[in-house]
């Protein structure tokens, strides 16, 4: 039976293959390959950073897409700078269409959100929507459990949860 976590495990494994390959044919002697396929450098650098990101993003569910996109960007940074090394042609303009490729993903990433945000709350000010948001997580991580603590000598200390149980459930000898 097919569940959300085999998903998971297949968009990594489809993004470990995925960027081995990026990074063989960004950085092997296989420069001009892309048009065997019929595509420009530039469509083939914009797909093959949007495939990755939506993979990434398939792969983390619980990773922030913010910092998954940040990270896409340091790579095609990294693969341009390391072709400067390789002997290939890096460009400012690759980088850039790098970058739109995330974007294009990243982008269509928060549609289901606003969507969302239309069905639920339409009439509201966009602003007012981060608001009510801000609200909601600050009274979230405002619940704080009181600590624990117990008498050791006449004095009051924290302990750990091994020793409160331990207190609690004492060994019969």
């Amino acid at each position: 039976m097919l569940t959300p976590n085999h998903v998971v495990i297949a968009a990594k494994a489809v993004l470990f293959v995925g960027a081995a390959s990026a990074v063989t044919l960004m950085l092997g002697p296989f420069q001009g390959l892309e048009q065997a396929f019929g595509l420009s450098d530039k469509a083939a650098h914009a797909l093959a950073f949007g495939g990755l990101t939506a993979m990434a993003f398939l792969a983390f569910p619980k990773m922030r897409r913010n910092d998954l996109a940040i990270a896409a960007i340091l790579l095609g940074a990294s693969a341009e700078i390391a072709q400067l090394f390789a002997h290939r042609s890096a460009s400012f303009t690759d980088f850039a269409t790098d970058v739109a490729g995330i974007a294009v993903v990243y982008l269509a990433s928060h549609i289901e959100a606003v969507r969302r945000d239309a069905r639920e709350r339409g009439a509201m000010r966009f602003s007012d929507i981060s608001a009510q948001r801000q609200r909601r997580r600050r009274r979230k991580s405002s619940v704080v459990m009181p600590a624990a603590s117990v008498a050791v000598e006449g004095e009051t200390a924290r302990s750990s949860f091994a020793s409160r149980a331990a207190s609690r459930f004492p060994r019969e000898a």
